[in-house]
């Protein structure tokens, strides 16, 4: 009966499931527990889903040694998400601020975490670009695709290196089992004075026997906002046509048995006006970022006990390219990461298991235009790394050890060790994990070249956490967690005080918050309601100068509270209806310059997002759904989390949102 009720298996980088209870680990008394216990709830088979972004080793959630977040393709499509800023906003201490020429990164637990301190993972595949190390929000990756995102919030450098300093979003699209055919969707948004978004998806997959294809597209327009933008001087311009999102992107698979290759192609041209914070007199300018990903990986399983998995990625990128306009020179670059990784997984028993691994990759960047140059003076850079890391994982009656480390050595800026140990266990309804990890931020390509006369090294970061959950009815579970973040040499852009007006980058004093995360959730066949409350404060850590605020207790750009709800009712069959909302407590943001050009800032209101939507199945394979984003027409903007000089960026006014998904799914040999 229980093994009937497990969820759809998929293999993680060592060959092993990651999305069952791993009922092969199970003692005989535990097997026991659960066939007495019967068929599980709609709950339990999430929070018992098993995955591996935290531990390499698949685990279950509740003893995964990471604070982790799991958003299931159900709860996106009923959510009505518009893009991963709509899914990612709702996870406790995630947010976003805008960097400049309209691009918007993101936050992590009350840090500005934009230039690669968070990694982004699509299918496995490193997302983050090479030159600055940003990702890029906003009517981007192709929502409808998502089978499920895995989220670390908090440190996965000893596995991941030097992206992952605060976090990892492990985003896994549907494969050709998931897709068994062909899906088409479509995506329309209407905000007050102009369209929002525009977009079209297409998928087509199958897997016969040991083998396995799918092939996936989005194509579409999308603006960042249609309100008015105001810089500091009083210019302004309608950011309808002016603000572009237009994404083309596919994703390609084939695979047979243990052998895999995929391939990426992910661009995204946009359109800005908003410049470094001044108004761009020269009107709309275009900038694209492009990007090419591919992987070559094979699953060897030598025996029961022993997996080894090498693996091959490339990556070809253009992030940033511009014309010049009013002051700004042109900004061409390419840029490539080669990389050869190998982990091996040994199981000694079903109580031991070791995780080993090696990887290096060479870095490559090239700058197209006449005048410009890399610290080497030349026109091509490059950078080899190498690295090195290993897990043990003991499982006990009492408590589950989890200790690791990784090891990078880079050819400009040196070395960094960072080691982790972990405490974890789930005693029947209660679980709890204590975690202490390193993390460190690697510096880019552009961080090294635009260092200042005192040099650029890795920033380093060490991170305290504590979870408690109880499972208080088989429906519902309570989780709370704690943190304490504390970087050292924190790597930050700024620009030169003098008429340059130069970008250059500094290792400054330390940074960090403290605070604590809380979780409501409820999930049954009738629907689901997960509340979450997340709190940070910097009051008892050094600040950086150009993060400060008034308050002691706050960080520019982000507010110290937000509450987030995801509720959904299933009316019927085929009737859903969600609804979604965040309360964000008053946020810090400059607003002005004084008589001196001084930053004066400003605190903002507190700020109520609510949205909703209905979905509706009227046939088999077929979705049709409608709703409304910022239903209350707050008119929320994108605050700077760093006294750059750009003022908050306008986000979407009220939008109208119509979705249709038409799945046709290929009938297997034994259905006919």
């Amino acid at each position: 009966m229980f093994i009937s009720a497990a969820l759809p298996a998929q293999i993680d980088s060592t060959g092993v499931p990651k999305d069952t209870v791993d009922y092969y680990e199970m003692s005989l008394e535990q097997l026991l527990k659960l066939k007495s216990h019967g068929v599980p709830t709609e709950l339990e088979k999430l929070i018992n889903s098993l995955i591996s972004v935290a531990s390499k080793k698949p685990l279950n959630i509740r003893e995964s040694p990471s604070i982790v977040s799991l958003i299931t393709e159900e709860e996106i499509k009923k959510s009505g998400a518009r893009d991963l800023i709509d899914v990612l906003r709702l996870v406790p201490g995630i947010d976003f601020g805008v960097d400049v020429e309209g691009v918007v990164g993101i936050g992590m637990r009350g840090n500005w975490a934009h230039e690669g301190k968070v990694l982004v993972l699509l299918d496995g595949q490193e997302m983050n670009e090479v030159l600055f190390a940003c990702n890029f929000f906003g009517n981007h990756y192709p929502i409808e695709q998502i089978k499920k995102i895995e989220i670390i919030r908090g440190p996965g450098s000893a596995i991941y290196g030097g992206f992952a300093e605060y976090g990892v979003i492990n985003i896994i699209t549907r494969q050709a089992e998931d897709i068994n055919g062909v899906s088409v969707s479509g995506t329309y948004g209407q905000m007050e004075k102009d369209f929002g978004r525009r977009n079209a998806n297409l998928m087509v997959g199958k897997k016969i026997g040991g083998f396995s294809f799918s092939l996936a597209g989005m194509i579409g327009q999308g603006q960042r906002s249609d309100r008015t933008y105001k810089d500091f001087s009083d210019s302004t311009y309608n950011m309808a046509g002016s603000s572009a999102l237009n994404p083309k992107y596919f994703n390609a698979a084939l695979g047979y048995k243990g052998l895999s290759f995929k391939f990426i192609g992910d661009f995204l041209n946009t359109t800005m006006r908003d410049g470094y914070g001044d108004v761009v007199k020269d009107g709309p300018q275009k900038e694209n970022f492009n990007s090419y990903f591919s992987e070559l990986k094979y699953i060897l399983k030598v025996n029961d006990k022993l997996t080894i998995t090498p693996r091959l990625n490339y990556k070809n990128q253009t992030p940033w390219q511009a014309p010049a306009y009013d002051s700004k020179a042109v900004y061409s670059k390419n840029v490539t990461r080669s990389t050869a990784n190998i982990t091996a997984s040994y199981n000694l028993n079903r109580h031991i298991n070791f995780v080993l691994g090696s990887e290096i990759y060479q870095d490559v960047a090239v700058d197209h235009t006449d005048s410009s140059y890399f610290i080497n003076n030349k026109q091509t850079i490059g950078y080899f790394n190498y690295a090195f890391f290993t897990q043990g994982l003991i499982k006990t009656r009492l408590v589950n050890f989890i200790i690791g480390a990784r090891f990078d050595k880079h050819s400009a800026y040196g070395q960094a060790f960072v080691p982790r140990v972990g405490l974890t266990k789930k005693y029947n309804r209660f679980h709890f994990k204590a975690l202490y990890s390193n993390a460190f931020r690697a510096p880019s390509i552009e961080n090294i070249s635009a260092a200042d006369s005192t040099g650029i090294k890795p920033e380093l970061t060490q991170v305290l956490e504590l979870e408690l959950g109880y499972q208080v009815t088989r429906k519902s579970i309570l989780t709370v967690n704690l943190y304490d973040i504390e970087t050292k040499s924190p790597i930050i852009y700024y620009t030169s005080q003098d008429s340059s007006n130069t970008d250059l980058y500094r290792n400054f004093g330390r940074a960090g918050t403290q605070g604590i995360e809380a979780e409501y959730r409820i999930k049954d066949r009738w629907g689901s309601i997960a509340i979450n409350y997340a709190f940070y404060s910097a009051a008892n850590k050094e600040k950086v100068a150009l993060y400060r605020t008034q308050n002691t207790s706050s960080l520019l750009g982000f507010s110290n509270h937000r509450v987030n709800l995801n509720a959904s009712w299933n009316l019927s069959k085929k009737l859903s209806f969600n609804t979604t909302a965040s309360l964000y407590g008053p946020r810090w943001a400059i607003t002005s310059l004084d008589t001196i050009g001084n930053s004066v800032q400003e605190l903002l209101k507190p700020t109520f997002l609510l949205n909703f939507f209905v979905r509706y199945m009227p046939v088999n394979g077929l979705s049709i759904g409608a709703g409304i984003y910022d239903v209350l027409n707050q008119k929320f903007s994108f605050i700077q989390p760093y006294d750059g000089g750009h003022p908050p960026l306008p986000g979407t006014s009220r939008e109208f949102v119509f979705r249709l998904q038409y799945d046709l799914n290929f009938k297997s040999k034994s259905a006919n």
